[in-house]
């Protein structure tokens, strides 16, 4: 089978398997250990649904990191960092979503190779998630343990566990593959990011694939009762999830700063009040987002 038809065939599955994701916090990137990042992205206003219309919504994010490692006299790599990140929501009138859903956390992990074939890594990322009303309320720990299994150079598996305490499911299997199929040509599968990467030259790459954005988060805000039957949406928990399906590209400039752009459409948003039984399904929208980071 010709390899444009076999990278076709994975898009639907890989849409699939994102889509099926629950939330958890999308700042797990290890692509930022030992550096510094900012983001900025936005997606657009679109229409929300619960058996009816139920407003609108359109999602700034602000996004800000710096970790860095040091090795450890057990052999491990120690990991420490700060992130902070910020999805403010532009609302109806009416429309029972708070204006921020934030986290500020810590970076905190390990890093340690047992053989050539077999490394593992725990992080752990305590802090503060939520629409910053109360944010004594808004304490969370989750954690992300991973092994990885290296076939060979060109082919890495990944198994593991995130558990995530504040969400609906808090304990969820982690797997994924980082495919090496040609010189040029990448396959991963995994989270927060799964598509193709094309090493275009030295200074660029090119993505295509699904992405993911949201996480868990506590309510502190009172937003009333936003239907017969439904409990008030006070002291209470709510995923965010948006699905996405885009192109994008890492740019290498000069002093050792990388560029990244991204655009797409949205496919899937869902903001679930889960403890209240309450959800919110927003119709499809258009993505943007921009990044500088760099490294120590």
């Amino acid at each position: 089978m010709p390899p444009s038809l076999i990278r076709l065939g994975l898009i639907f599955p890989l849409t699939a398997l994102t889509a099926a994701a629950q939330p958890a916090s999308s700042t797990f990137r290890t692509s930022l250990l030992e550096s510094w990042s900012f983001a900025y992205g936005y997606s657009s206003k679109g229409d929300l649904d619960r058996s009816g219309p139920a407003g609108d919504v359109a999602v700034q994010r602000v996004d800000f990191s710096i970790s860095g490692r040091q090795p450890s006299t057990s052999g491990a790599m120690l990991v420490y960092g700060v992130n902070f990140t910020s999805n403010e929501l532009d609302t109806a009138p009416g429309t029972p979503l708070p204006k921020r859903l934030a986290e500020l956390s810590l970076n905190l992990g390990a890093i340690h190779r047992f053989n050539p074939a077999w490394s593992g890594s725990v992080f752990a990322r305590p802090g503060f998630y939520g629409d910053f009303t109360a944010i004594g309320d808004s304490f969370n720990l989750p954690v992300l343990a991973m092994a990885n299994y290296t076939r060979r150079k060109a082919l890495v598996w990944t198994f593991g566990l995130n558990v995530n305490p504040m969400a609906d499911n808090p304990v969820l299997p982690v797997a994924g593959v980082r495919w090496q199929f040609a010189p040029a040509w990448t396959f991963n599968l995994g989270f927060p990011q799964a598509g193709f990467v094309y090493q275009a030259g030295p200074q660029t790459t090119w993505r295509a694939g699904v992405s993911f954005q949201g996480g868990s988060f506590r309510i502190s805000d009172n937003l009333g009762v936003p239907a017969p039957g439904v409990g008030r949406l006070a002291n209470t928990r709510l995923d965010y999830r948006e699905v996405r399906v885009g192109l994008g590209a890492d740019l290498k400039l000069p002093a050792g700063f990388v560029l990244t752009l991204d655009a797409g459409m949205v496919t899937d948003r869902k903001f679930d009040y889960f403890d209240r039984d309450y959800q919110l399904n927003g119709d499809p929208a258009a993505y943007g987002s921009i990044s500088l980071r760099a490294g120590f």
